[in-house]
């Protein structure tokens, strides 16, 4: 056993590490979700919540679980980007370009969440294809939704936005009636599809779920009573490698894939005229 850990400790550590090592990357909710779904944990309570994240923190900083395993959205470093030398620099724009394989594809996509926490999980994804992550913080602000709206009317394209939330009463309220309502609102068009968290996706993964009159004080909670029924469900509760798959398969379903493979071969090429002239 590493020195200084109690045996509750590493027994809390080595589960969490097989967890992480077929969900990964993923937040320290997530990873308490699956604990308290495996009965590891008591419940998703602050107490045992907070237990987990000391655990984890204690296995990356002894090298047990590494550290770009779990993802943390809410603290970044902001700097200005700099390098070395102008040959840095050149290497650098030769690896980082890519053309804009949606440039030529029948509709735009944009992946929407009311939780920047996700942003992580889903960016192996979203990078892959690279599809645009738009996070509303709770209920988008107006000056947020109007420039979704702005965003919808800048190609005549059709927009499809690909939605992740909590099924709970905010958060179903923000997908089925606020952001459509909103977009038209101010003058936008989009069409909005909930992956997750559904209904459907509670029962086939058996997800962890809450009573809605915890929520009775939203104002959305008789709304949601009426719409969806008395359970809610996090998104956090979904696991991270489903939902990593719901997302890609939804993309995938968008792409005409005869325009994607031509871009590809496009974009072949003119790395390769970039790289001649960066040599020169």
């Amino acid at each position: 056993m590493p020195r200084g850990l109690a045996h509750k400790t590493l027994a809390l550590i080595e589960a969490s590490a097989a967890i992480l090592a077929e969900i990964q990357p993923a937040t320290v909710r997530a990873v308490c979700y699956r604990l308290f779904v495996q009965g590891i944990t008591a419940n998703m309570g602050k107490g045992e919540t907070d237990r987990v994240s000391r655990a984890l923190t204690k296995a990356r900083e002894r090298g047990l679980i590494r550290w770009e395993w779990i993802v943390d959205e809410t603290r970044h470093v902001e700097q200005r980007p700099s390098w070395d030398d102008p040959a840095a620099f050149m290497d650098v724009v030769k690896r980082s370009y890519r053309k804009d394989w949606w440039e030529d594809q029948p509709e735009r996509l944009l992946v929407v969440s009311e939780k920047a926490t996700i942003g992580g999980t889903l960016r192996p994804v979203l990078h892959e294809y690279g599809v645009g992550f738009l996070v509303l913080h709770g209920f988008g602000s107006a000056t947020a939704l109007n420039d979704l709206a702005d965003f919808s009317l800048r190609d005549s394209r059709a927009l499809t936005l690909l939605y992740v939330g909590d099924h709970d009463p905010s958060g179903r309220y923000m997908s089925d009636a606020d952001i459509p309502e909103r977009l038209d609102k101010y003058g936008g068009a989009a069409e909005l599809i909930r992956l997750a968290v559904t209904p459907g996706q509670t029962a086939a993964f058996a997800l962890p779920t809450f009573a809605a009159h915890t929520k009775s004080k939203d104002a959305r909670y008789r709304w949601f009573l009426d719409r969806h029924g008395a359970a809610c469900c996090e998104l956090d509760a979904l696991n991270p490698k489903v939902l990593r798959e719901s997302v890609d398969a939804a993309i995938r379903a968008r792409i005409d894939w005869e325009r994607w493979q031509r871009a590809e071969l496009v974009e072949r090429a003119e790395l390769a005229s970039l790289g001649d002239f960066l040599a020169r």
